[in-house]
């Protein structure tokens, strides 16, 4: 009786871990997009001015002391860009950890965010052509990879052009807005 009763038990937990699925198995459920923004530096320009990426948001910000952004943007005085995570600009940004890394291939050859070597702690100088991985985590409290097995979102982006006079980057964004995913290939991510 009591193998029986084991055997049932076995069976019935098969059965139920079938009918769910792999729970280990996470799926992406919002598709890749690539967009082009124009933001102004920091520096030279009037506050009000978006000077920073909400990746998120999908847009442009002011950069101001609430945070809201996950990168900022300047020009050097060589007409570089320049692009600084939250943390280095407010202080308040600390508590989201925002990385950088400089990849040595082009815009759409980056098809895939690396899974190491982000540096969270310095600005990175940069010009038009060179791509920038961001791995932007947003686990806080009521954000979006709150209950996510990995708390990071991942965007790349690259500078088309740099207007120095007027103090604009033109950019081309390529985000995965699915908490973990890595792929920047078209459509519903798999990894």
């Amino acid at each position: 009786m009591k193998a029986r009763l084991a055997l049932l038990a076995t069976f019935s937990g098969v059965v139920v871990l079938s009918a769910c699925g792999d729970p280990t198995n996470l799926r992406a459920t919002i598709p890749t997009f690539v967009d082009s923004l124009s933001v102004f530096a920091m520096t030279g320009t009037p506050p009000s001015y978006p000077s920073g990426l909400s990746i998120v948001g999908r847009s442009v910000v002011r950069v101001d002391g609430f945070a809201n952004f996950d990168v900022a943007f300047d020009i050097n005085a060589a007409g570089s860009a320049v692009i600084y995570p939250v943390k280095l600009i407010v202080a308040a940004g600390g508590s989201r950890p925002v990385g950088l890394l400089k990849v040595p291939a082009p815009f759409d050859a980056v098809v895939e965010a690396p899974s190491t070597g982000f540096d969270k702690d310095a600005p990175i100088v940069f010009g038009a052509g060179e791509t920038i991985v961001i791995q932007s985590a947003h686990n806080a409290s009521q954000d979006v990879c709150q209950f996510a097995l990995s708390p990071y979102i991942y965007a790349k982006i690259a500078v088309d052009s740099i207007n120095a006079a007027a103090r604009t980057l033109y950019l081309r964004m390529g985000l995965d807005p699915n908490c973990g995913f890595r792929s920047f290939a078209t459509g519903i991510p798999t990894h």
